[in-house]
């Protein structure tokens, strides 16, 4: 860097340096305006949002540290704003990389950079102090009161930069570096600026300013590959645009599709000078980790899905919770991690590349498969902990104990079982992928087990029917009839959901088939009772209603009282869809009794909307009240499937009684659930009727019972 000499000055500074106990003053100075800043980034894109946190970070303290991964781009925030504000600092700036992530070897140390400075501002090599002491002394005393701006880059830690800030409050000092230095937010009331990855929009801006307008807008569809390729990392970005710009006569397409990839996309992305590439960029932070925190991030590079919360990365790792924080905090410090939400970690999709390529060639304690193991285990065992809080009285399934040092989560209620499906629900259906590659095949079964009944609460109709796919991968082959029947059994209620009758109808006769095999009352009792739901969607009433009779004889001779309840429910209705409204009532009486008996709310709530659909068949208004109170329990547990399906018998009571603007509202919601969970045809046909009511028509369904 070339110093920016204007004018000259006489300063007398009176500094003290303490060397063998001789007194020293600091010699005068010539002035010096020194200007080190390395050139403006000419094609800085987006960020608004950082500059703004950085200029009021500034304002508050005068002292800011922007921190992020590798390649994120803090070094080109820091410029960018120092050159937006170039005119607040008449007295200089000051410049210095630290190298505290650097494939060099050591990071500068504060003498080197003090001296550097010193001479910056003007003073003559051989009458700089020998001492750090002294040294810091004489540039605080140089800078007092003058109106500069310092930008130290790639700061490693807190002892390498306190003796490079300023006393004086005149100056304005922005530091970057990947670890997040508490030290100084805490002793020098420092502002953190912290950097994600560009946004989509950003991402897009920065590639256009580039590569040009007309270049971007010629291949959209690779350019959104490119920017999925480089997953918002300004640096792959950058990487990306040299390449397209060095090939002119290449399309982007061809560029796209060498970085297709993901085996290959980081040597593709790599340039031959370490600066820019994004290997050596990840290993300088890498480099720095112990063999613990090492050994963490190359696991969570390896685990599967988007992020992991806090307790399922001790179970992958083996640790305690309290002693896998004090780790993930550290990767987090240094930004190899990232905490996008309280006590969920990711790592970045490029930085994720990284670890999987280091995590082959190093060897963990005792390898990967282990460790994957357990974090499988501690989603089945925590899962089935869930489903038992949302569906109590489940057919029982023996869970594959867990593996030693596997620590599943402790969920105590209905609703923490809730809440934990669904903050883990992608990442549940990345393990039970996970548990398929690797054989894993009671893991795979059971898993969609434990997440049925929250599937079948929140409507994931299409996940429900992929998992259980899976599941009749996993036992095909083996001789569980156990497990077949519950497969079988499973997927033909999944199928039918979605109306594929002809699949469904197959699937449970085989589910009974394999229940007799097993010799348990208690598959075929479920087996029968899956028979029935399905020949009922098939239409057929009365063969589901001989089913349904068969699994309530079953229940009743092994006394499961709340299945006998449930199956009380299909007798009824199916009484009901045959005329029999007397046996219905009778039927549902009795289940309602069950229910109540053992505080069983759901069930509670599905008696009341089968009496408010037979007091639908017999007049409305005492069908109000059943449809009123179901509602309210299945919105408090949480049941959107069946509260989508009480609205729209709720909104067909009110019009019914002509009380239109009430009917709307029920439909409007019942339409909305139902959008959300995918069901079309539901949706469809609640557009319908609402258009119909709007136009003044009298509004058709197919019964109560359809």
């Amino acid at each position: 860097m070339n110093t920016v000499a204007s004018g000259h000055f006489d300063t007398v500074v009176q500094a003290r340096e303490i060397n063998g106990g001789v007194h020293m003053h600091p010699p005068a100075a010539d002035r010096h305006v020194p200007g080190h800043l390395p050139p403006r980034p000419r094609t800085f894109a987006g960020r608004d949002r950082e500059t703004r946190q950085l200029t009021a970070a500034v304002a508050r303290s005068g002292i800011a540290m922007i921190c992020g991964g590798g390649g994120i781009g803090k070094t080109w925030l820091a410029l960018h704003w120092a050159y937006q504000n170039i005119a607040q600092f008449p007295d200089g700036q000051l410049f210095a990389d630290l190298r505290g992530f650097d494939a060099a070897g050591e990071p500068k140390t504060p003498c080197v950079v003090l001296h550097f400075f010193l001479q910056a501002l003007g003073v003559e090599s051989g009458r700089i102090p020998v001492d750090i002491d002294g040294m810091a002394c004489l540039y605080r005393s140089l800078v007092a009161g003058k109106r500069m701006f310092i930008l130290l880059d790639n700061v490693r830690d807190i002892a390498q930069v306190t003796p490079l800030l300023p006393g004086s409050s005149s100056c304005v000092v922005v530091i970057t570096g990947r670890s997040r230095l508490v030290g100084l937010f805490v002793q020098h009331d420092a502002q953190l600026v912290p950097m994600g990855v560009l946004s989509a929009r950003e991402a897009h801006a920065l590639l256009t300013r580039r590569l040009g307008f007309e270049r971007i807008a010629g291949e959209p569809a690779a350019v959104g590959e490119l920017l999925d390729s480089c997953a918002g990392l300004p640096l792959a970005l950058g990487v990306v645009a040299g390449r397209a710009t060095a090939r002119p006569g290449f399309t982007l397409t061809r560029l796209a599709e060498e970085l297709r990839d993901t085996a290959t996309r980081l040597g593709v992305l790599d340039e031959h000078d370490p600066a820019t590439s994004l290997s050596a960029v990840f290993s300088w932070s890498y480099a720095a980790l112990t063999d613990r925190e090492a050994e963490t991030f190359l696991l969570m590079c390896l685990a599967p899905g988007q992020d992991l919360s806090l307790p399922a990365v001790a179970s992958l790792v083996g640790l305690p919770v309290e002693d896998a924080c004090v780790v993930l905090r550290e990767l987090e410090r240094v930004s190899l991690v990232q905490e996008p939400a309280p006590e969920r970690f990711r790592v970045h999709d490029l930085i994720r590349l990284y670890g999987i390529q280091q995590a082959r060639q190093t060897p963990t304690r005792h390898g990967p498969e282990v460790a994957l193991r357990r974090l499988v285990d501690f989603y089945l065992h925590t899962s089935r902990a869930a489903d038992r809080l949302l569906d109590p009285d489940s057919q029982p399934v023996d869970i594959v104990p867990a593996t030693e040092g596997c620590r599943p989560a402790v969920l105590e209620t209905r609703r923490a079982a809730l809440a934990w499906f669904e903050a883990e629900h992608s990442q549940l259906l990345a393990v039970q992928e996970l548990a398929h590659r690797s054989g894993w095949r009671q893991h795979v079964w059971q898993l969609a087990w434990t997440l049925h009944a929250y599937h079948l609460s929140r409507g994931h109709l299409h996940h429900d029917l992929a998992i259980w796919r899976l599941g009749y991968e996993a036992v095909e082959g083996v001789a569980e009839s156990a497990a077949k029947a519950i497969v079988h059994q499973m997927l033909g209620y999944a199928y039918s959901r979605l109306g594929v009758h002809a699949q469904a109808l197959r699937f449970v006769a085989d589910a009974i088939h394999f229940a007799v095999e097993t010799g348990n009352l208690a598959y075929r009792a479920a087996a029968h009772h899956a028979a029935a739901q399905v020949w009922g969607r098939h239409g057929d009433t009365v063969e589901a209603l001989r089913h349904a009779a068969a699994a309530l004889r079953i229940y009743r001779a092994v006394r499961t009282p709340l299945r006998e309840a449930f199956a009380l429910n299909m007798v009824g209705n199916f009484a009901a869809r045959l005329g029999d409204f007397e046996l219905a009532r009778g039927t549902y009486e009795a289940a309602l009794s069950l229910f109540r008996a053992h505080h069983h709310r759901l069930g509670e709530a599905t008696i009341l909307d089968s009496l408010g659909r037979l007091a639908d068949a017999v007049g409305h208004t005492e069908a109000l009240g059943h449809y009123q109170h179901a509602l309210v329990l299945l919105q408090e547990l949480g049941d959107t499937y069946a509260a989508a399906e009480t609205l729209e018998r709720l909104g067909q009571t009110y019009r019914a009684l002509d009380q239109n603007n009430r009917a709307r509202a029920a439909w409007r919601q019942a339409m909305r659930l139902y959008r959300t969970q995918r069901r079309t045809a539901d949706a469809d046909r609640l557009e319908c009727q609402l258009q119909l009511l709007k136009a003044g028509v009298a509004t058709v369904d197919g019964g109560p019972w359809n």
